[in-house]
């Protein structure tokens, strides 16, 4: 640790209030993401006006408005982006210090979401959702821990930056980007486009994890419907019952594919690679032949050797639905596709990571796969050695990510401004 690192860490521990108080006002600003439309747009004017007022350079911008958007392959339309903008800030670096006569050879972005999961039932919450609340070392409130924290860290960071003089001999940029929940993907990949870098860092991951690889997915509905008018919905909920047998069929290959998968060695995601998420059969009287599953599942196939897969799911499916009278309508996605995309081998990133982490008493990080995120943009079209890093907490776990109660670790959140401000300043 030299004197610049500990000019910077002494800051964050003095100055930790002002990066508690970020992420409070940041969960209390409404950015619901309802899939295909968001509330984004608040929040982004809010991280705007901050970085305006520290004199850092900022653009809000419509993912949509981005050259080459909506004719890029992975463009998923049907989103309503207007009113959903990413906000990129960058504070130049001083390269010219640095010995480079020219254009600096060297850009690192930090990343993270801005929309959040809807707030669902209020009853069910013991704090306010968009409360922001401060209380017991914990910040409560929807996206606290998805993905607020990693803005928030990101705008205490480049403040501190500014007020301690401490120049930089690279462009450092953070892009706080839309549409990420519900499979969206349009924020991460318009960044990409619009502002090019050679690294980037996803602060969209969980408890101190690096995540060196991008799991491929998917969210689909299958729909079966009766042949015939019924009064009763039990010979479709039959029918739903033979297409989720189908479905387990096709969680053992997931299972056996990304157990061989080294990146996903002592992982939950093996025995997580297909979830059934929405299992219903008639609305009470109405539709009652008309039945639905919605399954995400996890994968290294291509999309076309999915598709192949569940054409032949179909093919199975369809003499014993057949004999029921019922039919598979359609297996349809309800998300963007997810591309498995490693991060580079031997990825100097994650080095310099790991070192800085250990450097300031953190410990070795844990180097492991990551769920469905937008990692896979960012390595696809971003740069082979973007990798995820955070403290974010489990889909499974009291105050996790979509779950009531959302909270963030006070202590964690200092401990993860610490690592990433050094990382800062070693890159």
């Amino acid at each position: 640790m030299n004197d610049l690192h500990e000019k910077l860490i002494n800051a964050i521990e003095e100055r930790k209030d002002e990066l508690f108080n970020i992420l409070s006002k940041l969960i209390q600003t409404n950015s619901e993401n309802f899939g295909s439309y968001g509330n984004e747009l608040e929040c982004a004017q809010y991280i705007l006006k901050l970085f305006q007022d520290m004199g850092v350079q900022a653009d809000l911008y419509s993912p949509d408005s981005v050259e080459g958007m909506t004719s890029h392959p992975d463009y998923l339309p049907g989103r309503s982006l207007h009113n959903r903008p990413n906000v990129t800030a960058w504070i130049p670096g001083n390269y010219l210090a640095a010995g480079q006569s020219k254009e600096p050879k060297r850009k690192l972005m930090l990343a993270a979401h801005s929309d959040t999961m809807p707030v669902g039932d209020e009853s069910k919450w013991s704090v306010p959702p968009l409360g922001g609340i401060i209380r017991d070392g914990r910040i409560w409130g929807r996206g606290a821990c998805d993905d607020k924290y990693g803005i928030a860290v990101a705008i205490f960071l480049m403040r501190l930056l500014k007020d301690l003089g401490i120049i930089l001999d690279y462009d450092l940029f953070f892009t706080a980007y839309s549409d990420e929940e519900h499979g969206g993907g349009n924020g991460a990949l318009a960044s990409c486009l619009k502002y090019p870098c050679d690294d980037y860092l996803n602060m969209d991951c969980k408890k101190f994890e690096i995540w060196n690889c991008a799991i491929g997915g998917q969210v689909v509905k299958a729909t079966v419907r009766s042949k015939t008018p019924v009064d009763s919905c039990a010979v479709v909920a039959d029918g739903l019952f033979l297409v989720k047998e189908e479905f387990f069929k096709f969680k053992e290959r997931r299972l056996q594919e990304i157990s061989a998968d080294p990146h996903y060695t002592g992982t939950v995601i093996p025995d997580t690679s297909m979830r059934i998420m929405e299992f219903t059969a008639g609305k009470a009287g109405n539709d009652l032949d008309v039945g639905y599953i919605n399954v995400v599942f996890y994968t290294t196939k291509t999309e076309k050797e999915i598709q192949e897969e569940f054409k032949l799911m179909k093919e199975v499916l369809k003499p014993k639905l057949d004999a029921l009278g019922l039919e598979l309508v359609e297996i349809k996605p309800t998300t963007r596709f997810f591309h498995y995309a490693p991060s580079q081998d031997n990825n100097p990133v994650i080095k310099l990571l790991n070192e800085v982490s250990e450097k300031i008493g953190n410990g070795p990080l844990t180097v492991c796969g990551s769920c469905l995120s937008d990692l896979s943009l960012f390595i696809k079209y971003g740069s082979p050695r973007a990798i995820s890093f955070g403290i974010g907490r489990d889909f499974d776990e009291y105050g996790g990510a979509h779950q009531t109660d959302e909270f963030i670790d006070c202590d964690e959140l200092v401990r993860l401004a610490k690592i990433v401000g050094v990382f800062l300043l070693e890159y």
